[in-house]
């Protein structure tokens, strides 16, 4: 069974987590789930919130969610071996039935589509969604 992936978009990060819970709600109970969560919200975040987040990804990690923290960059540019990398170890280690990718607020959403659909990523994913927060 191929992943399906959404791939999370907005300048906004705290409005980014937002629509990420909601997408995690709608996707209960369709198989194995990986969150790859963008970092930039720490550059921001108060030391209480990042500790709050902490215990997010436990009680996410704890419901059978995956979760993983991606280093900061854009996934086109400068994180873009790094998204590789995580990817294709995500991909064969876990094989999650669906991957919330949230894409940093410098990201460009085209540009990771076009990366997700190169052919070493054919046989992986049965579909990519955009899902832009515009907030």
């Amino acid at each position: 069974m191929k992943t399906r992936v959404f791939l999370v978009s907005g300048r906004n990060p705290e409005h980014r987590a937002q629509r990420i819970e909601q997408l995690l709600t709608e996707q209960d109970g369709h198989g194995k789930i990986t969150l790859m969560g963008s970092t930039e919200f720490f550059s921001i975040a108060s030391v209480q919130a990042q500790a709050d987040l902490f215990r997010l990804d436990e009680a996410r990690k704890a419901q059978g969610i995956h979760v993983l923290r991606l280093s900061p960059g854009c996934l086109c540019c400068s994180s873009k071996l790094v998204l590789s990398t995580h990817l294709a170890r995500t991909l064969r280690l876990n094989q999650p039935d669906v991957l919330l990718l949230e894409l940093e607020s410098q990201s460009h959403p085209e540009q990771v589509i076009k990366l997700l659909k190169e052919p070493q990523w054919t046989d992986w994913f049965a579909d990519i969604t955009l899902v832009e927060v515009v907030a």
